[in-house]
């Protein structure tokens, strides 16, 4: 009974889901498409194809964002918008762009934190793109709030 109820919950979130954009390989050749930009890109390593498409969306985003913003201090000043939807779409755009960027990254039963170059360089750990997060599975105990490492199940 308890495992029908689990299916039907992630059932229900991967209805929920929209697909924005995908990842394939044809004819030896990787290839994303992101449809709401109607963008392609292929290449030969799906790092190359993924870091090509993430400049290219970001920098997409970015002009779209400024435009916004002109738009609606262009509106401003004829009175057909208020200056809190300004702020709010300066506010959107800064808190998007002017901050370095994280992800949090699963593999398998780990997570880690992905940190975007100026990110790590801030950081000791300068050479590693990922950092591990605490795994709570393996706390048993309030460690984690300690910041201490957690409690290994199989006690190796």
């Amino acid at each position: 009974m308890h495992r029908g109820v689990i299916a039907t919950a992630v059932e229900r979130s991967i209805l929920l889901m929209e697909q924005i954009g995908f990842l394939r390989e044809h004819d030896g050749r990787y290839e994303f498409h992101y449809d709401a930009l109607n963008l392609t890109i292929r290449g030969h390593y799906a790092e190359w194809v993924l870091e090509a498409a993430a400049e290219v969306i970001s920098q997409t985003e970015r002009l779209q964002a400024d435009g916004q913003i002109e738009e609606l201090a262009t509106l401003c000043e004829f009175g057909e918008a208020n200056e809190l939807e300004l702020d709010s779409a300066k506010f959107d755009a800064k808190s998007r762009f002017e901050v370095i960027p994280q992800c949090v990254v699963t593999m398998g039963t780990l997570d880690y934190k992905w940190t975007a170059l100026p990110g790590r360089d801030a950081e000791t750990d300068a050479n590693q793109p990922i950092k591990r997060i605490q795994d709570m599975s393996l706390t048993r105990n309030d460690s984690f709030l300690k910041n201490e490492d957690g409690v290994d199940p199989l006690g190796s």
